[in-house]
């Protein structure tokens, strides 16, 4: 069975979509301690300073979306967690300490 994947970063106040993966950028989760890094490549300049000024106000999710499955959904916090960029390389790094992973098709029918 098939399997997408998916990671979105939006602004928590206003859910504006900050940077979407499936707008073809590569990204990994890298888990170290408390902390997990999630590296996503590729992104442009202002996306990645639009998500460093806002650090402080994200949601992360990561959406599993294998072929006749349900989705999975994981929300990751991050807090007071690292946010940086590098405009030369096109790197965003998230730092987030904690997961929240739900079914939705487990709450709606």
């Amino acid at each position: 069975m098939a399997q997408e994947e998916r990671v979105l970063v939006k602004h928590s106040v206003t859910g504006r979509m900050l940077v979407n993966s499936t707008d073809g950028f590569a990204y990994t989760f890298d888990p170290q301690g408390e902390l997990t890094f999630l590296t996503i490549n590729g992104v442009p300049e202002d996306q990645g300073t639009a998500v460093v000024a806002l650090k402080s106000e994200l949601n992360v999710f990561r959406f599993e979306e294998p072929a006749g499955g349900p989705v999975i959904k994981h929300w990751y916090y991050v807090g007071d967690n690292p946010v940086t960029y590098d405009a030369a390389s096109g790197s965003l790094t998230i730092a987030v300490q904690s997961e929240i992973e739900y079914r939705p098709d487990q709450y709606w029918e």
